[in-house]
């Protein structure tokens, strides 16, 4: 029995679809959700073989799920339930042809009728999921404004609608209507939905000429080779991405000598070695057999500016963002201006990078992270966040590469150097945002956690504990993750009231207490402590901005047992600790 899944925010059509389906014929099995998260949850838990779904829905809607799909379940098609609004408009989208819809309020048999066509091609091989031609009908018959961010294969594109307008495309060095034709040819394409980025119009002509220009253009280049030739190039490309790259030239050595004329084969070849003349050689293939492919062109870019730079007798590495040729020492990348890690003038400079670049390298090493354990993969995605001022992604994801490698100092020492800048900057206004945003998420996350936490066992050594009370996010994640380096166990409270229930349940060894709390402030928290038999002996560090005598003093006869200031320095934080735990 075929299971569909109907997905819509009104349960009368949900009701009305599953009564219809169910009874019809051999009967299907309907599942329902009431927007595009539950549909996804379904999708990952049923065998789904079609989808009905609206546009307009709550927490997820209809746009949303159908990106989702076009990157998790390609092969499923899609109906669209749509109120068109106006005959003309639902004129317009039945002359499209290709686009499956049903408009609503729908009559049973019209449903039925749908389901079947759908079903009926789909055994012919007709359909093959929800396209990015498909959605892009959809989104102008909806009228929806919105960017389109088109990736396949390491190439990443953009579409601009506005009311449901295509008005500009990008694609490497393409603009305009050659980068949407561009953009249409990409076989597997993932679409990812975002608020729109520019409203400058430079296509003049309708959607449907764009798609039959890519459309014909897919066909002519239809004589290429097929997927199951096509294997071996995609895992050498997976390996080079995850930096396998002896095993990747292996391979791609291999593909190219059956494949001679795959133009892909000798643009990723060429990314991979590091003599100056044989990648020369590589691309010059590539460009002979792909003259007007942007990322071959772009390529070829790259190597004139590397070829003009470098000495004749110089060791190369390649960027491992934009895959630029380059200087073994380099640290910054000639070509997207990336820094290549954190150095004397790296805080400094922060701001040049070619920010396209980087968020195509951050999504390939996301991918790269997803199927395996890779150190280079965290460490590089930590120096892309960073050369984006992604301040919590970047710290989180150093402290992850040193955790996979504790032996290597090099990761170490970076993320030193990092905890250093932030301790000294501990306002950076960005990052404060960026973790705010997350707090409520990240507090539900914990105590759903926290209930799934199994005990340590009795023969393990047992972590000293110190509770980190201080309403700033950005010094709390500094603290935290600087303890935790020295083997610390990390209790963190953000006001007066949670540190004292966070006492209570956790008895700590150390408690470092901001003066400048909400709630309750840290010279009445320190009474307590240490009016309390209970905790009078914890040692008690204060920690403040407020840097004069008259507080040191007043902290003093309140019983802490040191006086920090912030901007504070790392070492000079843990040798306190150090000293009184």
């Amino acid at each position: 029995m075929k299971t569909i899944l109907v997905v819509d925010d009104e349960k009368m059509i949900l009701r009305l679809a599953t009564e219809a389906l169910e009874s019809h014929g051999e009967g299907f099995n309907v599942i329902t959700a009431l927007n595009g998260k539950q549909a996804t949850q379904l999708l990952s838990s049923s065998k789904v073989e079609l989808v009905l779904t609206d546009l307009k829905m709550p927490v997820m809607d209809g746009y949303e799920l159908l990106s989702y799909m076009s990157k998790n379940y390609r092969d499923i098609p899609v109906i669209v339930m749509t109120g068109f609004g106006s005959p003309e408009i639902a004129k317009r989208l039945r002359q499209k042809g290709i686009l499956y819809y049903i408009e609503k309020p729908f009559e049973i048999s019209a449903l039925r009728e749908k389901v079947s066509d759908v079903f009926t091609a789909k055994s012919k091989g007709y359909i093959h999921g929800f396209t990015l031609a498909n959605f892009l009908q959809t989104v102008e018959v909806e009228q929806k404004t919105t960017t389109l961010r088109v990736s396949a294969k390491g190439r990443v594109g953009y579409l601009h609608l506005e009311n449901g307008d295509l008005m500009d495309a990008e694609a490497g060095n393409l603009r305009g209507e050659r980068a949407a034709i561009e953009i249409l040819c990409w076989d597997n394409a993932e679409i990812e939905i975002q608020t729109l980025q520019n409203r400058k119009k430079t296509i003049e002509s309708s959607m449907m000429h764009i798609l039959l220009e890519a459309s014909k253009i897919k066909d002519e280049k239809g004589a290429g080779i097929t997927s199951s030739q096509d294997e071996p190039l995609e895992d050498a490309i997976r390996l080079a991405e995850g930096h396998h790259f002896k095993k990747a030239q292996e391979i791609i050595a291999k593909y190219l000598k059956s494949n001679p004329r795959t133009y892909l084969g000798w643009l990723w070849y060429s990314r991979i070695i590091v003599t100056m003349k044989s990648i020369e050689a590589s691309l010059s293939n590539a460009g002979k057999l792909a003259p007007t492919d942007p990322e071959v062109i772009e390529e070829i870019r790259k190597f004139r500016l590397a070829k003009q730079n470098l000495p004749p007798d110089a060791q190369i590495r390649r960027c491992p963002f934009c895959w630029c040729p380059m200087e073994i020492r380099t640290v910054q990348c000639p070509y997207c201006k990336t820094h290549l890690f954190i150095h004397s003038r790296f805080f400094k400079s922060l701001g040049a990078a070619n920010r396209k670049i980087l968020e195509a390298s951050v999504e390939r090493y996301m991918k790269v992270i997803g199927g395996e354990k890779n150190i280079n993969a965290h460490y590089f995605l930590g120096i892309a966040h960073l050369n984006l001022e992604n301040w919590e992604e970047a710290l989180n994801l150093f402290h992850k590469t040193v955790k996979l490698a504790p032996d290597k100092k090099i990761f170490s020492e970076q993320l030193r150097l990092l905890l250093n800048h932030m301790a000294m900057d501990s306002t950076t206004v960005a990052f404060e945002k960026q973790v705010a945003d997350k707090e409520q998420e990240q507090e539900k996350t914990e105590e759903e956690q926290s209930e799934k936490q199994v005990k340590p066992a009795d023969n393990k050594p047992v972590k000293k504990k110190v509770l980190v009370v201080e309403d700033s996010s950005t010094t709390r994640k500094v603290i935290a993750i600087t303890l935790a380096q020295k083997g610390y166990e990390i209790i963190e409270a953000k006001d007066g009231l949670e540190a004292l229930s966070r006492l209570n349940e956790e008895k700590p060894d150390l408690v470092l207490l901001d003066i400048i709390l909400p709630k309750m402030d840290g010279y009445k928290i320190l009474s307590i402590i240490k009016g309390n038999a209970v905790f009078k002996d914890i040692p008690v560090i204060m920690l403040t901005s407020r840097d004069s005598f008259m507080h040191k003093v007043k902290g003093r006869l309140a019983g802490s047992t040191a006086y920090l200031t912030k901007p504070f320095d790392p070492k000079v934080l843990v040798d306190t600790i150090e000293k009184h735990i």
